[in-house]
């Protein structure tokens, strides 16, 4: 074995990584990362203040995004009747949209955690990753909001409020610019791609119903209804905030699906960090489902503490032989 425990592969790679890691000839998976930093078990406390550094610097990205960089210039027709929708009232304004998709769904879960799952680790995992989840989908949204926006960000009833100058109207040009406009329009209008409410409603409601899928475990043989109820109404609500959107002609419908995409994408990404799911992101309330990842990583740990240490015993784990160096 090399010195140090290291790899003898020449100059590169740059950074040597461990046998402990990373080793060609063991058949097995080492679960153990050199980018486990800061560690889970030994630094835990700076780990969560890295967790809402991160959380915080998304919602702070989000917020520069939304009043700073302008998104690129939309081009449109004054002839294109999907742009001429009447300006109507907000249905769920922005501040309802988050309480409810924000506000709702944390409330829930800490009651359900105050009630029956009271663990301190289950709380900081289920509260980190909801926050997760909806610092990403705004994140994702806003940075969309600006680099994609233009053309694709106009709202419906974007006509309505440009109100065009019908005198500045050139023979032959079937397309302008805001030049066009007499009223003086706000960065909002042209940030209609993806969906904020819609983006935010999924990711909120559907790390909910993937949490209590974890712990009621509905696909266990038990038919009971009522689990499936509770798992299926917050995404009803979550499809009825998205919705709001097109009846009061705010976004267009691949605007509003672009943004639920977005939003049940990063509720699963969140939920899977934050517990352990068997398989594939989505939990199916089978097995351990439900447990909060700072158990799920301490355990791993250990196991891959014993493999290791049976791997320099004996040469091998679970009966794998180490291939011999001059073979490879």
């Amino acid at each position: 074995m090399h010195p140090n425990n290291e790899f003898k592969t020449g100059f590169f790679p740059l950074f040597k990584l461990p046998r402990t890691f990373y080793d060609p000839r063991a058949k097995y998976t080492n679960w153990w990362s050199p980018f486990h930093h800061p560690s889970r078990s030994k630094r835990v406390f700076i780990a969560i203040i890295l967790d809402w550094i991160l959380i915080l610097l998304l919602f702070g990205l989000t917020e520069w995004f939304f009043v700073g960089p302008q998104p690129p210039k939309a081009y449109f027709s004054l002839d294109d009747q999907s742009l001429k929708r009447p300006v109507v009232g907000e249905i769920i304004s922005s501040t309802v949209a988050t309480a409810i998709s924000v506000g709702g769904p944390i409330i829930l879960l800490l009651i359900l955690e105050i009630l029956f799952f009271w663990d301190r680790w289950n709380l900081y995992h289920l509260i980190t990753g909801h926050f997760q989840a909806i610092a990403l989908a705004l994140f994702i949204s806003s940075f969309f909001w600006v680099t994609i926006g233009g053309d694709v960000g106009l709202r419906p009833n974007f006509l309505s409020n440009c109100k065009p100058d019908l005198s500045k109207l050139v023979t032959g040009v079937t397309y302008y610019t805001s030049d066009i406009c007499t009223a003086k329009l706000a960065k909002f209008e042209y940030q209609g791609f993806p969906s904020g409410h819609a983006a935010t409603a999924f990711a909120g409601w559907v790390f909910f119903s993937l949490y209590f899928t974890g712990k009621s475990k509905p696909w266990s043989g038990g038919a009971h209804f009522w689990k499936i109820l509770i798992i299926l109404m917050p995404l009803v609500l979550a499809t009825w905030v998205s919705m709001s959107r097109l009846r009061d002609f705010r976004h267009f419908p691949f605007q509003i699906i672009i943004g639920g995409l977005i939003g049940i994408f990063v509720a699963l990404i969140s939920y899977r960090l934050n517990f352990f799911v068997s398989g594939w992101f989505v939990p199916l309330g089978e097995n351990s489902d439900h447990i909060p990842a700072h158990y799920h990583f301490i355990h791993r740990m250990e196991m891959s503490r014993i493999e290791q240490e049976d791997w320099e015993k004996n040469g091998n784990v679970y009966g794998s032989p180490r291939v011999p160096e001059e073979s490879v």
